[in-house]
């Protein structure tokens, strides 16, 4: 009879070399051979200690221990007298790895895989480990829906008992799903459920979207989609079983097959709360969307549950737990519901703490929480606290956690961590805008001037039609109770003539004050009063258009002069709400502005113009960053006293990037006796978007692209809203170093044979 010994127990027959000896007690141990490993590591897993009374037996376990360590290649262990000396070969280190032939897995990706697998470089290379690294890529790839994927490693040898590891990938193909299956679905038909799996079959898009490629992930996670798709309408005995995947011989096609037993569908019972109820939570009940006689639904559920726990945060139950309690009723198929409320005690904020704030005063971040320390903790004034430091804009990341105080179960520590983004520039610039032509512009501003919190700025800027030059500067907090008070100093030359609407030019020199008072967290009323001088140039009597002859003589001007100027004493009152997310590419909230300005008696132009501004965003996939935008722009304005209407200085306009797309700027409205647009006293303009975050771009705070459709118009007097022109087309709205870009391609969908339409058009480089 032929015996054969396991190629693994001969490599470690090979590899133990012991010599036999009397047992004796080994007063110490000695390790020779030692490079990389640790003496630490051998001495861990060695069986013997020094004092211990060593065997022949106890020598054979000890080397075996240490070869199974996987560190050496050779193990020798011998007497020296009565020491014990250990001696080893170092199996070689990693110097290197390169791994090629990847593209769906990233090579970073691979790289943790080997490092939680123990295969490092500078480690001491385990091949038993290598093996199974390589069954593990292999089944990452075989997850991915690629089964003729290969890998293969390759060592390296190099000096110095080195070696590098080469790892080569053979990704293959992707297995293509060619049909989904679902089988025992009554209530809701294949493609409601298909609808809410991520995978689909191959489609007219699929090639772009590549939702048809298998991944074994994504199946679990679309069983769960259809398994929760039921508990959210009652089915709360769903079970959907196990997907069965065949293969194609070819290994290229994919056929699931999806089980579902669906059960009954149940309503919502009785809505219990029990437990301990340190507070009146009948208002929290009211508010709950679970309710007695309902379709059953754990989504219901979860929004009840959380809605308790927010309730009792906000009265300072910080660690408040709601435990739902379902009771299932088969006979009358009915889900009696309790939310078991263990309220914790009461808890108190003993430190606001912030973090990664190294250019901005704490002062500064202070005044934005509304938690008070040593006051009872509101999860909802936590929250509200990390909403206004995030719309500062002087942050790119807020976050708000609570920590535990040690040893005090009724304390938390809240703790606001920021990273800080640039606030200030010093730039010049060069752009384009098609209303404006070039625009070269130049300008220093600091939104947190030396971290105060304080806004500065300075701005240069010139176009064919317009030079403005423009400082500000304004205190959020002129008083401790949050008053604001703005200073804004102002020069500005307009060519009227050179922008296509009218044929006279403007020099504007102006100061103004303003006050700002919080009314609310979102609201403010601001009070401002400002002094402008405006010196007109017109063409000569005869040669110019007639409203401007009318202004001359309403104002009392000689029908000659061809200049005049007026000084305006103006003051104005502003109301404004605003929740919106973001102050850049809002995805959330709402933003509204009223404001009403009037020329005191005193002035050379009496007049007063109202305005309003609002804008709405809705979610619609939160989690893919969609939204709905809806902007409503109104503006109106006449004379006061013995002025005969809005001065045509103070018109309002509308056309263009800003208002109407698809219509060149300020292109709407009246015109003169020459078919030049003068605008009117009175604006309407209106804007229904889709937005969306642009492919490829993983910063969606920075790109955006929508879909839209306006509707504007400008009038004398009188809104006759038949009139209104309407455009739709997609816009690109980006926030690029030299400032924010735009780009639309907008259709005007009911221009007139006197309308000047565009379809293309963009702005390019900041303005100030």
């Amino acid at each position: 009879m032929r015996c054969t010994l396991p190629l693994s127990a001969l490599a470690l027959a090979l590899a133990i070399s012991v010599h036999a000896a009397e047992p004796f007690q080994a007063s110490d141990i000695r390790i020779d051979g030692l490079k990389r490993v640790s003496s630490g590591s051998v001495f861990d897993a060695l069986t013997i200690q020094p004092g211990d009374r060593v065997t022949d037996a106890d020598i054979s376990m000890a080397t075996r221990a240490l070869f199974e360590t996987g560190f050496f290649d050779q193990v020798e262990v011998r007497a020296d007298g009565d020491v014990l000396v250990i001696e080893v070969t170092e199996r070689p280190a990693v110097s290197r790895i390169d791994i090629e032939g990847n593209q769906a897995i990233k090579t970073d990706d691979l790289l943790d895989s080997l490092r939680r697998a123990g295969i490092v470089e500078g480690d001491v290379l385990k091949r038993a480990t290598l093996d199974q690294l390589e069954q593990a890529i292999q089944r990452q790839y075989t997850s991915r829906g690629r089964y003729d994927a290969t890998v293969s490693s390759e060592i390296i040898e190099q000096d110095r008992n080195r070696v590098g590891l080469k790892i080569s990938i053979y990704e293959g193909s992707v297995a293509t799903i060619s049909r989904i299956a679902i089988v025992g679905n009554e209530a809701f038909d294949d493609d409601t459920l298909l609808d809410e799996m991520s995978l689909t079959e191959p489609g007219v898009f699929t090639w772009f979207s590549g939702s048809d490629n298998y991944e074994t992930e994504k199946l679990s996670a679309d069983v769960e989609a259809i398994r929760s798709y039921y508990l959210n309408r009652g089915y709360v005995n769903v079970e959907v079983s196990e997907p069965q995947v065949e293969l194609s011989e070819n290994l290229e096609d994919v056929f699931i097959t999806i089980t579902v037993n669906e059960g009954q569908e149940f309503r919502v019972g009785a809505v219990n709360v029990g437990g301990d109820q340190p507070i009146d939570l009948s208002a929290a009940v009211e508010e709950m969307t679970l309710q007695s006689g309902e379709i059953f639904s754990r989504r219901l559920v979860n929004e009840a549950v959380n809605t308790m726990s927010k309730k009792l945060g906000d009265a300072g139950y910080a660690r408040a737990q709601v435990r739902a309690v379902p009771e299932i009723n088969d006979e009358t198929q009915t889900v009696d519901v309790t939310l078991v409320v263990t309220p914790g005690p009461l808890v108190y904020v003993r430190r606001v703490e912030f973090r990664g704030n190294t250019d901005t005063s704490d002062v500064v971040l202070r005044r934005e929480i509304p938690q008070l320390e040593a006051s009872v903790s509101s999860a909802a004034a936590i929250e509200k606290g990390r909403i206004n430091l995030q719309r500062l804009g002087f942050f790119s990341l807020v976050r708000a956690s609570t920590r535990p105080v040690p040893d005090q179960p009724d304390q938390v520590d809240v703790v606001y961590e920021v990273k800080e983004q640039a606030s200030g520039s010093l730039s010049a610039s060069v752009g384009f805008s098609q209303g404006e032509g070039v625009l070269l512009g130049a300008a220093v501003s600091q939104k947190n001037f030396l971290g105060s919190g304080n806004a500065l700025s300075f701005s240069l800027q010139s176009s064919s039609s317009t030079k403005e030059a423009r400082f500000s500067f304004t205190d959020p907090y002129y008083t401790i109770d949050g008053v604001s008070r703005g200073v804004d100093l102002y020069f500005a030359q307009t060519d009227f003539d050179d922008t296509g609407t009218a044929d006279y030019s403007t020099d504007e020199t102006g100061l103004g004050l303003t006050f700002g008072y919080p009314v609310s967290n979102e609201s403010r009323i601001s009070t401002s009063f400002a002094v402008q001088n405006t010196n007109l140039d017109a063409k000569a009597s005869g040669s110019r258009a007639s409203y401007i002859d009318t202004f001359f003589t309403s104002e009392g001007l000689s029908n000659s002069a061809t200049t005049a100027d007026f000084v305006e004493y103006k003051v104005g009152a502003a109301y404004s709400f605003d929740t919106l997310n973001k102050a850049f590419l809002p995805t959330d909230g709402t933003r509204h502005r009223l404001s009403f300005d009037l020329s005191i008696p005193g002035s050379d132009l009496e007049y007063y113009t109202a305005s309003y501004l609002g804008e709405t965003y809705i979610p619609v996939l939160e989690q893919e960053d969609v939204s709905l935008k809806f902007k409503t722009r109104l503006g109106y304005g006449d004379g006061v006293g013995d002025s005969q209407g809005l001065p045509f200085l103070k018109n309002f306009f509308a056309g263009g990037i800003r208002t109407v797309r698809g219509y060149t700027y300020n292109s709407l409205g009246p015109t003169d006796d020459n078919g030049e647009q003068i605008g009117g006293n009175v604006l309407i303009t209106g804007t229904a978007a889709l937005q969306f975050p642009m492919p490829g771009v993983k910063e969606t705070d920075q790109a955006r692209l929508s879909l839209f459709g306006d509707a504007g118009q400008v009038y004398a007097d009188n809104a006759e809203l038949g009139d209104l022109r309407y455009s739709a087309g997609l816009a690109l709205a980006w926030m690029t170093p030299i400032g924010p870009l735009s780009f639309t391609y907008a259709s005007a969908l009911n221009s007139k044979s006197t309308d000047e339409t565009e379809g293309f058009q963009f702005s390019i480089g900041s303005t100030f």
